[in-house]
This record gives structure tokens, sequence and C-alpha cells, in this order.
């Protein structure tokens, strides 16, 4: 665990995080504030114990090298879906920092703008002029409504089945033939992922170790009534 914050903290990902939490939560700023207090903050991230748990507002478990577990069945209304078989939304990918891109499927024409101004689709070289090789670091950032994942029980794996079904959906293009490469090569780069749900006021990140596995090692609870630091709880 203190391997992955340590690297995760010093990472695009975590870059283009804060880029993202400032626009899913305006008016809060996220991005300046925790860009000043990040050594602090893992300093006093809370473990997933009771406490911990209740900052959530999910009941939260651990499954052991899985990392956290959540269960959103409060939050499904009846009759929910869930295969996680929804039409996607036709989100586009922005990279806001080399290293990291971001998904908006809440808001597809929204860009995060981090406060150095990281470029959107049309600012600058289009998102899609490199293509990640397979062996790369990177990691995505995506703005999604954690109810329509597919489960009612959230672990690693249905969370990381969640994040493929969303890449593929915004990078593959049927009708263009070299996107399926794009997407294959991207999927196989990432490292690390940051889901943020605003409607919930949550962030997961995710760690793929060597072997592919993923683990839910961080939750981030942000509550939009109060105007404190967010709730960083680990596994």
């Amino acid at each position: 665990m203190d391997a992955f914050v340590a690297e995760f903290a010093g990472s695009a990902t975590w870059k283009a995080t804060l880029a993202v939490l400032e626009g899913a939560f305006p008016g809060r700023g996220m991005a300046s504030s925790l860009a000043r207090r990040t050594d602090e903050l893992w300093r006093i991230m809370d473990p997933l114990d009771r406490v911990g748990g209740a900052a959530l507002g999910l009941p939260a478990w651990t499954d052991g090298a899985g990392g956290i577990v959540l269960d959103v069945s409060a939050h499904r209304a009846t009759g929910d879906a869930l295969s996680g078989e929804r039409e996607p939304v036709r989100s586009r990918a922005s990279r806001p920092y080399a290293g990291a891109f971001v998904i908006d499927t809440l808001d597809p024409l929204r860009y995060h703008r981090a406060m150095g101004g990281p470029q959107a689709p049309g600012d600058g070289a289009p998102a899609t002029a490199r293509i990640p090789g397979e062996d790369d670091d990177t990691g995505v950032v995506i703005v999604a409504d954690l109810r329509t994942a597919g489960s009612r029980i959230l672990d690693a794996t249905a969370l990381w089945r969640f994040v493929g079904r969303i890449i593929t959906a915004t990078l593959l293009d049927p009708a263009r033939p070299e996107t399926r490469l794009r997407t294959r090569r991207a999927l196989r780069a990432l490292r690390r992922t940051v889901l943020v749900d605003p409607a919930l006021g949550l962030a997961l990140c995710l760690h793929l170790d060597p072997t592919r596995t993923p683990h839910c090692l961080l939750a981030i609870a942000i509550d939009r009534t109060e105007t404190n630091t967010p709730h960083f709880v680990r596994l």
C-alpha cells in the first residue's frame, strides 16, 4: 500500500485526478488545495475500518488482496439493469498530461482543466495522435455513474470490467479498423485508474499489478455539502 501511495501521488494520473475533481466539484478549489497538501493527506489517510468506511457513505469492506469492496444497492432504483450492457455514451478521451487521459461519460463535451491548463482535444495535438505502447506506464481518470457498472457489489474485478467497457466504447470506432489496435494498446498500457462519481461523491483508485490483477486500494469521499478536505480511505 505504501508503495502504491508513493507512486500514485507523483503520477500524471494524480494530476489528472485533481483536474477532474476541480470540474466535478466546482467552487471547492480542490485542485489547488489538494495539490498543496498532498504530502499531508497521504499521512492522514484512514484505514478501512468502521470510521473510515462510514465516511464513504456506502457499505464497504475489504476482500483481502483485491482491496476495497462497495455495495451500491441502496443507491440503485428498483428495476435498474444489472447487465452493464446499457448503450454507452459516445465520449471523448482528452490527454491533460503526458501519461494520463480523461474520459467523462456524464458530460462528454466537458474537458477538465487543472490549474496549469491541460490540453483538451482541439487545443493542440489530437488526443489520438499518440498510440501508447503496451509497455508504457499510463493512467486514466473516468467520470461515470458507478450505479451503471453492472453489479451491486463493486470489487476491483467488477470495476476493472467497467473501466474496460468505457475505454472500449470511447476509443473503438467500428467504422475505423485502426482504432482496434489503439484500443487494445491503451488497455494494455494502463497501470492506474481513477473512477469519479460526482453523484455519490466518490473517487475509487485502481492499480494493476505486474500480473494485470486489479486492486482497489484507495477511496476518496467528497461531501458536496461540506467544505472540508476530502476524506481518504485506504485498504
